[in-house]
């Protein structure tokens, strides 16, 4: 019986199908899945993810940071894939020869969708002006043009080429969110449903990253992908959009990323665009997650400080078994069942990192496995004896938590 295929969705803009061009043509794959990829507009990404019960929902989408705050239960935002402006954003422009340049009540404004970031930052910061009208992010400027608007937020290249079309720039949306709150601009990201398997997003996320180092390497072979769904052909403006967009924050949003999330969520709810104390969780990719080893009948003291640690599996299968901390009751549960003792060592990320794959073990799900011994000096920051209580092994308050 075949599987159903994963359905991702994605914008047309530069920065997306440059991020995605490993996977737009099959050099990278998600482990383990069949991939549908839809290019749309970001409003319509938006409302497909607002429909989960649509014929084609999406799996995993890039949508507006907006509309992830507003579906915050429902989704998770991956840590690769973010459109983080510095300094910049969508811009406020005006049709020809208007006068007053800023919003009024009696103003036609357009905005490229209700749950654009776009659409969030004119609520915040003309509050008292009229309200938007929502069209797709391309038919804002060109409506500007023919004088069928007053003011418009445009987003995406439209950012290179308004001064070309004698459309007057009212004022950068990004730059004035920066000033205000000192933090980057979290404009859309990529967002997973919380009813997906960890294992599932996990082998998304890995992809994004590969896909993305891809484009990296070999720069000029995204721009026919690019060409192919951009609104404006010129290279030039691809990839001064790439330039703006893709930066370290898209290969990881980290911990300046996340705050910005934070500020962002912040300023929504003070202005009753979203729920008070709405969070939106980032993922933990697995190489970020505290990794661990059992040893079976063993007291932590006892153990040597330094030296390699005799693991059978490492001659019988070529590697040391580890758990994630999320893993570590199922596996002694299905592993550890005659054993009384065990010693709980955490290892260093850093130092084990070269050496570990992630590979399906259990369920299917992904396991660490370090191939080379592992050394009870370098490799080893903390250690705990477990003993069994009622039937099972309670684990530290902090590692239970993860």
């Amino acid at each position: 019986m075949s599987r159903r295929p994963l359905h991702l969705g994605i914008s047309t803009c530069p920065n997306d199908t440059f991020l995605f061009h490993g996977l737009l043509t099959g050099e990278v794959q998600v482990e383990g899945h069949d991939v549908e990829i839809e290019l749309l507009d970001v409003q319509e990404l938006n409302q497909r993810l607002l429909d989960p019960g649509a014929a084609r929902a999406f799996d995993v989408a890039k949508a507006s940071y907006h509309l992830a705050l507003l579906m915050a239960e429902e989704l998770v935002a991956l840590p690769t894939g973010s459109a983080l402006g510095f300094g910049n954003g969508p811009l406020l422009l005006a049709r020809a020869g208007l006068d007053p340049l800023t919003p009024t009540p009696s103003s036609r404004v357009l905005c490229p969708g209700a749950h654009t970031t776009a659409a969030l930052l004119y609520r915040l910061f003309y509050p008292d002006a009229a309200d938007a009208e929502h069209v797709i992010f391309s038919d804002v400027m060109p409506a500007l043009e023919r004088g069928e608007a007053d003011l418009g937020v445009c987003i995406h290249e439209g950012r290179f080429t308004y001064a070309a079309s004698g459309l007057g720039l009212v004022e950068d949306l990004g730059a004035r969110w920066e000033a205000e709150t000192g933090a980057p601009l979290p404009l859309g990201g990529i967002f997973a449903r919380r009813t997906l398997p960890e294992e599932t997003v996990d082998a998304v996320q890995d992809a994004l990253r590969r896909s993305l180092a891809l484009a990296r390497a070999r720069p000029e072979a995204t721009l026919e992908s690019m060409r192919r769904h951009a609104q404006e052909f010129s290279d030039d403006v691809l990839w001064s959009h790439v330039d703006l967009y893709v930066n370290e924050w898209t290969r990881d949003l980290a911990e300046e990323g996340r705050g910005a999330l934070e500020v962002l969520s912040r300023r929504a709810a003070g202005a009753g665009l979203v729920r008070p104390g709405t969070t939106l969780s980032v993922h933990r990719p697995l190489r970020e997650r505290r990794l661990f080893h059992l040893v079976p009948e063993a007291d932590a003291c006892d153990l040597p400080r330094t030296g390699p640690l005799e693991v059978p599996s490492l001659a019988l299968e070529g590697f040391v078994h580890l758990s994630f901390a999320g893993q570590l009751a199922g596996t002694l549960d299905a592993h550890f069942g005659g054993v009384e003792r065990v010693a709980l060592l955490e290892l260093d990320r850093d130092a084990v990192t070269e050496d570990l794959r992630f590979e399906a073990s259990r369920g299917g799900a992904l396991f660490p496995h370090l191939y080379r011994p592992l050394d009870l000096g370098r490799d080893v920051t903390g250690s705990w004896t477990l003993e069994r209580e009622d039937g099972s092994f309670p684990l530290p308050d902090d590692v239970g938590r993860g």
